[in-house]
């Protein structure tokens, strides 16, 4: 490669919005794991405080899968959120044109 090349490829819009979406998909990643962290916490307390003696309730049953939904709903909510998100997407990409697109690609 020459110099020049050296200087177009570090300098270009591609490397840039690569760069740019690497960085995004690391903070979202690192803020979706600490979320993910205080909600279990959250909810750890919170079913210690409020399920406490649930096991000698007459609602066993429906405390029992409320304490499951709760634990499921971040895996479950996940996949219908990624789908939406995508969706959105779509629609907002069909709108606008790529404004890193340069003639070398």
């Amino acid at each position: 490669m020459t110099e020049l090349q050296d200087i177009q490829e570090k300098y270009s819009k591609d490397t840039q919005m690569i760069h740019y979406k690497q960085e995004q998909t690391n903070d979202l990643y690192l803020a979706n794991l600490f979320l993910f962290f205080i909600y279990y916490g959250l909810i750890i307390y919170f079913t210690r405080i409020t399920y406490s003696s649930f096991r000698y309730s007459n609602m066993f049953y429906k405390k029992l899968f409320m304490i499951i939904l709760l634990f499921l709903y971040p895996f479950i909510v996940y996949p219908v959120q990624h789908y939406i998100y995508d969706f959105i997407t779509y629609i907002i990409g069909l709108f606008y044109s790529n404004i890193y697109y340069t003639e070398n690609h």
